[in-house]
């Protein structure tokens, strides 16, 4: 290698650690004011209010589904006292068709 050749490389050495020194000197300052917690934090809070927004539209636009799910499930968590009320009502006058015959 010639001494010319040795000195470009030389500098573009000095030139590379001295972008890298930069960019790591720009990091430590950025890190130093927002700290890796805080912005890990501010991101999954953005996202966390982007979602409950994005439900909140789609169920502002589904209402009627929403209230027929709701239903549905109501009437199957009271299923058995629903039946039973039912029984109770129809059982008499099946009863009572039985005793006139």
């Amino acid at each position: 290698m010639s001494d010319e050749t040795l000195r470009e490389a030389r500098a573009r050495r000095d030139a590379a650690w001295a972008r890298v020194n930069g960019q790591v000197t720009a990091l430590r300052t950025g890190l130093a004011e927002r700290p890796i917690q805080k912005r890990i934090k501010d991101t999954a809070m953005d996202r966390v209010i982007d979602t409950v927004d994005e439900a909140k539209a789609i169920a502002k636009d589904n209402l009627p589904v929403i209230g027929g799910t709701l239903a549905l499930l109501a009437a199957w968590f009271f299923r058995r006292p629903l039946i039973a009320l039912i029984k109770n009502r129809f059982a008499p006058a099946a009863e009572a068709d039985e005793d006139e015959a």
